[in-house]
């Protein structure tokens, strides 16, 4: 008899073997087995097993130089945490910092010498890269030719970079840079006031009552970031007030006691229509500063336009809230005026001049809770007897007069356009090296890439961070072992010295960069001067209780610190509110003719107004660990790269969408944003962020990453902070 099979029949059929196979342990059993399988491929990590152990050490990804304690398992670190009771970071680390540890397995590190060739990066030998470089070098001594090579050094005073001052040195045309200050810029423009080199200057913040900032993100990662959360903590107890003028709603404004949302590029006449309220209402001490200042007369001239009707016109705010200001900052004394400005945008030089002599005005200088003077770190007696380069910012450069130039590894405090390199180079025949131990921004501009030790392979030495007011010094001991491609700076310039003949260090023989940094901390304890922090124990020691140098070095080696004793000086250091300096030749400044126009008024062809921002340690210019794709991409805490904050009227006239894409053109180019709608934003302003730059691409390409400073008009003075500009809808 035939079996008739209906097409009810195929559907019972398989109906009933996919609820089957539901029951069945089979189909899960195969997802657990592929789970497991996805976990063991031979490229995942897997965790270490072993006893845990706290290592102390310091984090160097910034100039603040934070104390770190690392949980190990076994050797290997696998978290990183503030310290406690620690008296210089106060137990904080920023989220760069907690994740410094991860810069060893960093997508992109480089674990030998390559070459770029057009746009892709290939392994070279270290020696075919020596001999290269070297060549360069010859080649420019033997032919006498007056362009320079160069080092440029983001965190400055370190034992490595007294290393590259003494390499220069020897070179006819060596030049040690410094990039665009930005932290620290408000002390160095002082510093340049006074008629002669005086020690360094810090902030005593801790004696303050009032801090005027201009732009600078004092509650957002400025300075030593967990000695400003201290200040916040406590300020109910100290009474310290805290005001910030800037045009974007930062984080800081949003702490602070008062916001002054100026107009963008207001800040030097906003300083000194503060100052022409001073003299004006006699809220100074007139005498006192006729015997310090060589051109006080001239000084008053040049305050004459800066009225608070003109000014109120230029900053947008009331001719009567700046009256009030004044009068509160000689009240609330003492208090501290601070410029440098957001890490991504820098003040101009005119700018940090006429809020340094606010600080003047208002005898903010050597004087406790203001500015204050202190001694400069101990200096190895090897660096004291040999000549080194002068320190000079790369603005002072001429255009196109470096041939070779070295990029040291250390990151820098703020974001460096790569235009502004470009500007310095010879064209077409010039060299950049790179020390670094990853591909970053600038990867498509570097001609050779030779790899350094990541963070926490190798000892740093730590200085004292800009904004202290007293000498400190720590170590950053390694907590992890350095590939074998990894490439010591130090080792670097001995042999390329060798190669090209220059007579470098020859009295001190071929040292380690660690036997210099001993060499430091020797100098440090034949002072005998100051005391210890034993971060074991949480104690001081002073060092003249310290028996011998091995002692002292086992107490920094173990994460301790040296603080330096306060340094009393109540005098005001004879200066010039209107000139530099002359120790470098320099002396460009005469008044503030441009301060009233530095609002840039737009035009009917770049009717807005484009301000880059961004966060220390994580801008286009730094990596960072891949983790902290949660701060920037899935929570959105911080703003990514290409965020642009814009206000919902100035958006709508240009027929923007909230989310949506955007073109913004500027005299010099174009990029793409993503448009957010923020009330905050000032009417007619587009700010930028500046986010860290991107890891997706291969370690052999060679990208020339777009981010918003390729589109930003560098100023004379090598800053940026504000471009005219238009938008329109992508």
């Amino acid at each position: 008899m035939a079996t008739q099979i209906t097409r009810r029949d195929w559907l019972k059929l398989a109906g009933g073997s996919v609820l089957g196979l539901m029951l069945s342990p089979v189909p899960w059993k195969l997802v657990d087995d592929a789970a497991i399988w996805t976990q063991n491929w031979p490229w995942m990590p897997t965790p270490l097993t072993g006893n845990f152990q706290t290592k102390f050490t310091n984090c160097t990804l910034c100039p603040a130089g934070c104390a770190v304690r690392a949980r190990c398992v076994g050797d290997q670190p696998v978290s990183l945490w503030g310290v406690s009771d620690h008296p210089l970071s106060h137990g904080a680390l920023c989220a760069v910092g907690l994740a410094g540890h991860h810069f060893a397995y960093h997508p992109l590190r480089l674990m030998q010498p390559c070459q770029r060739t057009g746009a892709t990066v290939s392994p070279v030998a270290f020696d075919d890269a020596l001999a290269a470089i070297a060549n360069a070098i010859t080649k420019m001594q033997t032919t006498g030719s007056p362009e320079s090579v160069a080092v440029l050094d983001a965190q400055p005073e370190r034992t490595m970079s007294y290393l590259y001052r003494r390499f220069l040195a020897a070179l006819p045309h060596g030049l040690y840079l410094t990039p665009p200050a930005q932290e620290g810029a408000t002390l160095r423009a002082l510093h340049e006031m006074c008629e002669q080199p005086q020690d360094t200057f810090g902030f005593d913040f801790e004696n303050a009552r009032t801090i005027l900032s201009f732009g600078a993100p004092l509650l957002d990662g400025w300075g030593t970031p967990g000695r400003m959360a201290q200040l916040i903590k406590n300020r109910q107890q100290t009474d310290l007030r805290i005001i910030q003028a800037e045009t974007r709603q930062s984080h800081t404004a949003l702490q602070a006691e008062e916001w002054l949302p100026i107009k963008p590029g207001t800040e030097a006449a906003l300083a000194l229509g503060i100052a022409h309220v001073l003299i004006h209402e006699r809220l100074y001490d007139e005498a006192g500063l006729r015997r310090s200042v060589l051109d006080f007369d001239n000084y008053l001239q040049a305050l004459k336009p800066f009225t608070t009707e003109q000014v109120a016109e230029v900053c947008g705010i009331s001719a009567n809230r700046i009256s009030q200001l004044a009068r509160m900052l000689a009240k609330r004394k003492p208090c501290v005026v601070i410029g440098d400005g957001d890490p991504a945008a820098p003040l101009s030089h005119e700018t940090e001049r006429a809020i340094a002599g606010l600080n003047v005005l208002l005898g903010s200088v050597s004087c406790k809770g203001g500015i204050v003077s202190r001694r400069n770190l101990p200096m190895a007696e090897e660096f004291q007897q040999q000549a080194l380069a002068p320190a000079t910012e790369i603005d002072r450069v001429p255009d196109h007069s470096i041939r070779v130039l070295i990029l040291d590894a250390a990151a820098s405090s703020g974001a460096t356009p790569w235009a502004l390199l470009a500007k310095k180079l010879v064209p077409k025949q010039s060299m950049v090296v790179s020390l670094a131990p990853v591909l970053g921004e600038f990867a498509g501009h570097i001609d050779y890439f030779i790899p350094a030790p990541a963070i926490f392979e190798t000892w740093q030495d730590v200085p004292t961070a800009f904004d202290a007011s007293t000498a400190s010094f720590s170590l950053s001991r390694p907590l992890l072992i350095a590939p074998a491609g990894a490439i010591e700076p130090a080792f670097f310039l001995y042999s390329l010295a060798a190669a090209a003949g220059v007579a470098f260090n020859a009295a001190a023989g071929e040292q380690s960069l660690t036997d210099f940094i001993q060499h430091r901390v020797a100098a440090i304890y034949e002072n005998r001067r100051g005391k210890t922090f034993n971060v074991q124990s949480r104690e001081f020691v002073e060092l003249a209780a310290i028996s011998s140098f091995d002692e002292l070095w086992q107490l920094l080696a173990e994460g301790g610190c040296w603080l330096d004793e306060a340094h009393a000086s109540n005098a005001l250091p004879r200066l010039s509110f209107l000139k530099e300096n002359q120790t470098e030749g320099r002396s460009r400044h005469d008044g503030y003719e441009t301060a009233l126009m530095s609002h840039k008024n737009p035009t009917e062809a770049f009717p807005l107004r484009l301000m880059p921002f961004g966060w220390r340690g994580a801008m286009a210019n730094h990596q960072v660990s891949p983790v902290l794709t949660k701060l920037f991409q899935e929570s959105e805490l911080r703003p990514g790269a290409q965020h642009a904050c814009i206000h919902p009227n100035t958006a709508k006239e240009y027929g923007l969408v909230d989310g949506g894409s955007a073109n913004i053109s500027t005299p010099i180019g174009a990029a793409n944003v993503r448009v957010q709608f923020d009330e905050a934003a000032m009417p007619g302003v587009i700010h930028v962020a500046l986010g860290p730059a991107p890891f997706g691409f291969a370690k052999d390409e060679a990208q020339s990453l777009e981010n918003i400073l390729s589109v930003c008009m560098i100023e004379e003075d090598a800053t940026w902070r504000v471009t005219p500009a238009k938008v329109q809808r992508v």
